[in-house]
């Protein structure tokens, strides 16, 4: 389903925090709330990209890909920013999500995430798109 950015923002698409784990294989088991929610709007795929931004990784709708490719690429400094950004967001896939809610994440966003299988893991929603970030990372943090 082709969701339009506004809809989705306006429908609160992917707002929140979840806890999650991923286990021994790769594999995230995404919260039940996101399972059910990308069901509804008749989303079973999501593009899995390293943010090179920060450490964390980004799952999104692959109809929602070229915002986070704007977004990262309008804040790029200079061409050595431009370069090393555009290598992690070309390394981006598909993947489909399996019957128990789950995803397998590349290497590579685990890698670039500092994520080491099995582990705690935060889901964060950010509007059109979900970040993946280790769990310590979230510890401390200031919302205020």
């Amino acid at each position: 389903m082709d969701l339009q950015f506004d809809d989705v923002v306006k429908s609160g698409f992917c707002w929140g925090e979840y806890p999650a784990r991923i286990d021994d294989t790769g594999r995230l088991r995404l919260p039940k709330a996101i399972v059910d929610l990308l069901a509804e709007h008749g989303i079973s795929r999501l593009w899995r990209c390293p943010d090179p931004r920060v450490k964390r990784f980004v799952l999104s709708p692959p109809d929602h890909r070229a915002t986070f490719i704007n977004a990262v690429m309008g804040r790029c400094s200079d061409s050595e920013d431009s370069e090393r950004a555009w290598r992690l967001i070309c390394s981006g896939t598909d993947a489909a999500i399996d019957s128990q809610g789950r995803i397998t994440i590349p290497k590579a966003c685990l890698e670039h995430a500092e994520i080491e299988p099995p582990q705690q893991v935060v889901v964060l929603g950010v509007g059109f798109s979900y970040e993946v970030r280790a769990s310590a990372r979230m510890a401390g943090r200031n919302c205020a």
